[in-house]
């Protein structure tokens, strides 16, 4: 194997075990039975020795490689061989996006990733189905409670009430929109997801909910009145147009209405990696450009009245759900196939590292036209 990606991985502080196939197992570190890499032809080690990052994750995917114990120990490779996209491959992005529309693209992208039935999701999901970060007292509090807290949060500090409205941009499987509704709290959610839109409304139905689920484009979306509230929860990587963004809430929240936000972010280029871009956010999915979108609603006349790092959250939020789907990958793949499991499975793990080690970052913000309370 090539001796300076080994001692790229010993840098690092990996410690695993590779087992190349026709050679002796290579130790690494000082605890190498932490995890355990299994190359099972020559030609998955390959992508090792050129540094290809999409062609390793591939063979991963292809069931060419196989992975036991600490995935966290495995990610370490990503030291070595970085995830990031090479020119090439962002020039193709900026041709793919100049060449179709972004709205095309954004729908395209949603229906990529959200539109699988619900059963795909739920099996590694919490209790509320949620599909951003809790709010962890510990890193042992359980997935639900640390949801919870999150969702309760964004109700107080958005200074909701029962009969109050509040609009949801991108309800996905609900969580906010049951969890609010469950208060009195009447909600307005929307999605561009068919499938979404049908598991929402049916959870509408099922439970009486003072709600509502339209699908609609953000983009193309008119509400005839003003909102007591908003939250854009994990949905701001999905729509870059912080601008329009900005200028929906100033149109349609009340004066003293607030907007809450959580998101993933990231320094330099926002852009994901290459395996994210082919395999789980294909289109226009991005890292949120921070300092741009406080600047887009700065303009609009909104105060920011907090903006808080959550990253630690997000990265235990990722940690149990790659945990949860890790419990049942077995009956997932053999209801939906090795590679589209295995592709959520490194995606997870992947993410995880990443977060944890403040590669890529997650904040939460609450905004308002009128000055924070005392």
């Amino acid at each position: 194997m090539d001796p300076e990606l080994i001692a790229a991985l010993e840098s690092a502080g990996a410690n695993l075990t590779l087992y190349p196939p026709g050679a002796a197992p290579l130790a690494l570190g000082r605890r190498p039975r932490a995890a355990r890499v299994h190359f099972h032809d020559e030609g998955a080690l390959a992508p090792l020795a050129r540094r290809d990052h999409l062609a390793l994750a591939e063979a991963y995917l292809a069931g060419r490689i196989d992975v036991e114990g600490d995935w966290q120990e495995v990610m370490k490779v990503t030291e070595a061989i970085a995830p990031d996209p090479d020119r090439l491959e962002r020039w193709r992005a900026a041709l793919r996006v100049g060449l179709r529309s972004a709205r095309r693209m954004r729908r395209e992208s949603i229906s990529f990733h959200y539109d699988r039935p619900p059963e795909f999701f739920l099996p590694w999901f919490e209790r509320w189905r949620s599909y951003s970060h809790g709010f962890y007292a510990s890193p042992e509090t359980p997935p639900a409670d640390a949801q919870a807290q999150k969702l309760q949060y964004a109700i107080d500090h958005l200074g909701l009430k029962p009969g109050m409205e509040v609009f949801d941009m991108g309800c996905g499987w609900g969580a906010f929109l049951e969890f609010a509704a469950l208060q009195g709290i009447r909600v307005h959610g929307i999605t561009i997801s068919p499938v979404q839109q049908a598991f929402v409304q049916a959870l509408i139905d099922e439970k009486e909910l003072p709600a509502r689920v339209e699908l609609v484009d953000f983009a193309d979306f008119r509400p005839g009145r003003r909102f007591d509230g908003a939250v854009f929860m994990g949905t701001l990587e999905h729509f870059s147009d912080y601008g329009h963004a900005a200028r929906f809430l100033a149109r349609h929240l009340a004066p003293e209405a607030r907007v809450y936000a959580d998101f993933c972010s990231a320094r330099g280029s926002h852009q994901v990696g290459a395996f994210l871009a082919k395999y789980i956010w294909p289109g226009t999915a991005n890292y949120v450009d921070l300092p741009r979108l406080m600047s887009a609603l700065l303009r609009q006349g909104f105060n920011i009245h907090e903006l808080i790092d959550d990253t630690p959250h997000y990265a235990y939020t990722v940690r149990d759900w790659a945990d949860a789907l890790d419990h049942v990958h077995g009956e997932m793949e053999a209801r939906w196939g090795r590679e589209a499991v295995r592709a959520f499975q490194l995606f997870l793990r992947s993410s995880q590292y990443f977060l944890s080690h403040n590669k890529v970052q997650a904040y939460h913000l609450v905004a308002g036209r009128e000055p924070a309370r005392g």
